[in-house]
Protein backbone atom coordinates (compact mmCIF):
# COMPACT_ATOMS: atom_id res chain seq x y z
CA UNK A 1 0.00 0.00 0.00
CA UNK A 2 1.31 3.44 -0.91
CA UNK A 3 0.81 5.84 1.99
CA UNK A 4 2.86 8.68 0.51
CA UNK A 5 2.54 11.51 1.32
CA UNK A 6 0.92 10.47 4.62
CA UNK A 7 3.47 10.16 7.43
CA UNK A 8 2.98 9.06 11.05
CA UNK A 9 2.65 11.92 13.52
CA UNK A 10 5.13 10.02 15.72
CA UNK A 11 7.85 10.46 13.09
CA UNK A 12 7.98 14.23 13.62
CA UNK A 13 6.72 14.38 17.22
CA UNK A 14 7.68 11.11 18.95
CA UNK A 15 7.33 12.33 22.55
CA UNK A 16 4.01 14.04 22.02
CA UNK A 17 2.68 11.04 20.07
CA UNK A 18 3.76 8.70 22.87
CA UNK A 19 1.69 10.65 25.37
CA UNK A 20 -1.28 11.62 23.20
CA UNK A 21 -1.96 8.69 20.86
CA UNK A 22 -5.35 7.18 21.59
CA UNK A 23 -5.67 3.50 22.39
CA UNK A 24 -8.61 1.40 23.49
CA UNK A 25 -8.74 -1.97 25.23
CA UNK A 26 -11.69 -4.06 24.09
CA UNK A 27 -13.16 -7.03 25.97
CA UNK A 28 -16.30 -9.06 25.50
CA UNK A 29 -17.50 -7.62 22.20
CA UNK A 30 -19.01 -9.74 19.48
CA UNK A 31 -17.66 -7.60 16.64
CA UNK A 32 -13.97 -7.29 17.68
CA UNK A 33 -11.37 -9.64 19.19
CA UNK A 34 -10.37 -8.80 22.76
CA UNK A 35 -7.22 -6.75 23.10
CA UNK A 36 -5.65 -3.34 22.66
CA UNK A 37 -6.17 -1.18 19.57
CA UNK A 38 -3.97 1.83 18.84
CA UNK A 39 -5.27 4.71 16.70
CA UNK A 40 -2.12 5.96 14.96
CA UNK A 41 -2.31 9.34 13.24
CA UNK A 42 -0.87 10.02 9.79
CA UNK A 43 -0.74 13.51 8.29
CA UNK A 44 0.12 14.86 4.86
CA UNK A 45 3.82 15.51 4.31
CA UNK A 46 3.43 17.59 1.13
CA UNK A 47 4.62 21.18 1.46
CA UNK A 48 1.90 23.82 1.23
CA UNK A 49 -0.94 21.29 1.42
CA UNK A 50 -3.95 22.32 3.47
CA UNK A 51 -6.12 19.19 3.26
CA UNK A 52 -7.29 19.40 6.90
CA UNK A 53 -7.67 15.69 7.43
CA UNK A 54 -5.98 12.82 9.19
CA UNK A 55 -5.56 9.18 8.28
CA UNK A 56 -5.98 7.09 11.42
CA UNK A 57 -4.54 3.60 11.14
CA UNK A 58 -5.71 1.06 13.69
CA UNK A 59 -3.00 -1.31 14.87
CA UNK A 60 -2.66 -4.03 17.51
CA UNK A 61 0.59 -4.57 19.45
CA UNK A 62 0.78 -8.27 18.58
CA UNK A 63 0.41 -7.72 14.82
CA UNK A 64 2.98 -4.96 14.27
CA UNK A 65 2.22 -2.66 11.31
CA UNK A 66 -0.65 -4.78 9.99
CA UNK A 67 -3.48 -2.30 9.46
CA UNK A 68 -6.72 -3.50 11.05
CA UNK A 69 -8.46 -0.45 9.64
CA UNK A 70 -7.49 2.75 7.83
CA UNK A 71 -9.87 5.59 8.60
CA UNK A 72 -9.89 9.03 6.99
CA UNK A 73 -11.26 11.87 9.08
CA UNK A 74 -11.90 15.34 7.67
CA UNK A 75 -13.32 17.94 10.05
CA UNK A 76 -14.11 20.73 7.62
CA UNK A 77 -17.30 21.29 5.60
CA UNK A 78 -18.13 19.56 2.32
CA UNK A 79 -17.78 22.98 0.67
CA UNK A 80 -14.21 23.28 1.97
CA UNK A 81 -13.20 19.92 0.46
CA UNK A 82 -14.99 20.72 -2.79
CA UNK A 83 -13.04 23.96 -3.12
CA UNK A 84 -9.77 22.43 -1.93
CA UNK A 85 -9.95 19.47 -4.32
CA UNK A 86 -11.64 21.33 -7.16
CA UNK A 87 -14.27 18.63 -7.40
CA UNK A 88 -18.07 18.55 -7.26
CA UNK A 89 -19.61 18.31 -3.80
CA UNK A 90 -20.99 14.83 -4.46
CA UNK A 91 -17.43 13.66 -5.16
CA UNK A 92 -16.05 15.06 -1.90
CA UNK A 93 -19.07 14.70 0.39
CA UNK A 94 -17.59 11.66 2.10
CA UNK A 95 -14.38 13.56 2.98
CA UNK A 96 -16.22 15.26 5.82
CA UNK A 97 -16.29 13.10 8.90
CA UNK A 98 -14.76 9.66 9.37
CA UNK A 99 -14.89 6.97 6.67
CA UNK A 100 -12.95 3.85 5.77
CA UNK A 101 -10.17 4.73 3.36
CA UNK A 102 -11.13 3.24 -0.02
CA UNK A 103 -7.49 3.05 -1.17
CA UNK A 104 -6.35 0.97 1.81
CA UNK A 105 -6.74 -2.70 2.50
CA UNK A 106 -9.22 -3.25 5.33
CA UNK A 107 -9.74 -6.25 7.60
CA UNK A 108 -13.21 -7.73 8.20
CA UNK A 109 -13.10 -5.81 11.53
CA UNK A 110 -12.73 -2.41 9.85
CA UNK A 111 -16.45 -1.47 10.01
CA UNK A 112 -16.51 -2.20 13.76
CA UNK A 113 -13.30 -0.19 14.24
CA UNK A 114 -14.84 2.71 12.31
CA UNK A 115 -17.81 2.62 14.70
CA UNK A 116 -15.39 2.57 17.64
CA UNK A 117 -13.46 5.53 16.18
CA UNK A 118 -16.71 7.50 15.78
CA UNK A 119 -17.45 6.78 19.42
CA UNK A 120 -14.03 7.94 20.69
CA UNK A 121 -14.24 11.05 18.49
CA UNK A 122 -17.01 12.15 20.86
CA UNK A 123 -14.70 11.99 23.88
CA UNK A 124 -13.83 15.43 25.28
CA UNK A 125 -11.06 17.13 23.37
CA UNK A 126 -10.12 14.27 21.03
CA UNK A 127 -11.29 15.89 17.77
CA UNK A 128 -9.58 19.12 18.83
CA UNK A 129 -6.40 17.17 19.62
CA UNK A 130 -6.36 15.72 16.09
CA UNK A 131 -6.73 19.23 14.67
CA UNK A 132 -3.95 20.52 16.94
CA UNK A 133 -1.68 17.68 15.80
CA UNK A 134 -2.53 18.55 12.19
CA UNK A 135 -1.48 22.18 12.78
CA UNK A 136 1.79 21.16 14.45
CA UNK A 137 2.60 18.71 11.66
CA UNK A 138 1.72 21.13 8.85
CA UNK A 139 3.79 23.92 10.42
CA UNK A 140 6.81 21.60 10.72
CA UNK A 141 6.44 20.43 7.09
CA UNK A 142 6.11 23.96 5.72
CA UNK A 143 9.00 25.33 7.83
CA UNK A 144 11.26 22.47 6.74
CA UNK A 145 10.31 23.08 3.10
CA UNK A 146 11.03 26.81 3.41
CA UNK A 147 14.45 26.13 4.97
CA UNK A 148 15.40 23.68 2.21
CA UNK A 149 14.12 25.98 -0.53
CA UNK A 150 14.91 29.53 0.57
CA UNK A 151 14.60 30.98 -2.94
CA UNK A 152 11.12 29.55 -3.52
CA UNK A 153 8.14 31.53 -2.39
CA UNK A 154 5.16 29.96 -0.73
CA UNK A 155 1.83 30.46 -2.36
CA UNK A 156 -0.39 32.57 -0.18
CA UNK A 157 -2.85 30.51 1.81
CA UNK A 158 -5.51 31.75 4.15
CA UNK A 159 -4.43 31.41 7.77
CA UNK A 160 -5.12 27.88 8.96
CA UNK A 161 -7.72 27.52 11.66
CA UNK A 162 -6.03 27.05 15.01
Amino acid sequence: MNMTPMVPFMKRFPHLAASETRSVTVTGRDDLPDGEYGFIEFYCNEPQCDCRRVLVVVLRPESGWKFWAAINYGWESVEFYQKWAGAPAWDRAYWKGPFLDPMSEQTPYAPALLRLFKFILKSPGYAQRLQKHYQLFRTAVDEEYAQRNPTLRFREFPQRAR
